[in-house]
């Protein structure tokens, strides 16, 4: 710079555009070793802005306000420390629906839709079934049950979770992404388990949690998610233990199961509801990686 001149002519920093913050907060997750940077900053900026993809991509040369850029990049900061997108936007998809989320409930995984498709199948056969989802959590698998089960389903569908907390949250769910006539059928209750259940069911569905210390100590990303809603115990199995120990009183005896389980526990998941369910048809369900992710029972005789 020529001296005398700074005064006169000051340098300015040059604003802030979709496309610079965009690439600022993806070099900036890559450093902290976010497995998908682009998607996130993507994401978190399409949030702030209340922009798809194609609306943020039309508008890339957009300046942005000072005020948003600096929301924005307290949003990046938070996700490279490893908070979940879903507790920073405060919502997350699943099964096509947008389901309010906090760090009181578990975040809704796409590796779960399989065993909701299977649900809703089985409802096909069985208009009038009563359906139980156990540890809700957020509502998800109970809520999608209800909105997509078939038109000519006419049962009932209980939700249990341990937590108040989640339980507010499921509900206010189901309150926003239910019309009134299948918001009417789904009833929320606290407790442990099965033990909310008085009344037996046709289809038990159910995401316990069934992760062990080892694993939840190998994925730090988890450290932000509900410990209640992961912590299976020593062998990840201590919730679906008890729950498939209490099935010969809460499962009509033509009744469906479907567990969520981590893939190394296909076989002793199997042996476990292939003792208590004798006349069932135990099998695999696969998630959308091809992985061991779901154990389904049902009595094909009746």
């Amino acid at each position: 710079m020529i001296p005398g001149l700074e005064a006169d002519f000051p340098m300015t920093t040059p604003p802030d555009t979709i496309h610079s913050l965009r690439h600022q907060a993806a070099t900036t997750l890559t450093e902290a070793g976010i497995e998908t940077p682009m998607l996130d900053a993507r994401l978190l900026l399409g949030h702030l802005l209340h922009l798809n993809a194609t609306q943020l991509l039309m508008a890339d040369n957009d300046v942005v306000s000072g005020e948003t850029a600096d929301a924005y990049r307290t949003l990046i900061a938070q996700r490279a420390t490893g908070i979940p997108i879903a507790y920073l936007t405060g919502e997350r998809e699943f099964m096509g629906l947008s389901f309010h989320t906090t760090p009181d409930v578990l975040v809704p995984r796409p590796d779960t839709e399989p065993l909701v498709e299977w649900g809703i199948a089985w409802l096909q056969d069985h208009p009038q079934a009563t359906v139980a989802d156990i540890g809700t959590g957020s509502g998800a698998i109970a809520i999608a049950v209800a909105h997509h089960a078939p038109r000519h389903w006419n049962g009932h569908l209980v939700a249990t979770d341990i937590s108040a907390d989640a339980l507010a949250i499921a509900s206010a769910n189901a309150d926003r992404l239910l019309d009134a006539e299948r918001r009417s059928r789904l009833d929320f209750r606290l407790g442990s388990r099965t033990e909310p259940l008085v009344e037996p069911v046709d289809l038990l569905l159910t995401n316990l949690p069934y992760l062990t210390p080892g694993q939840i100590g190998e994925n730090p990303h988890l450290i932000h998610e509900p410990l209640l809603a992961l912590d299976g115990g020593v062998d990840g199995l201590d919730l679906v233990r008890g729950v498939v120990a209490d099935l010969p009183r809460i499962l009509t005896p033509c009744g469906a199961v479907g567990f969520e389980i981590d893939p190394s526990q296909e076989v002793a998941v199997t042996e476990l509801l292939a003792r208590q369910l004798a006349n069932h048809t135990i099998s695999t369900v696969r998630d959308l990686a091809d992985d061991a992710r779901h154990i389904v029972g049902v009595f094909t005789d009746c």
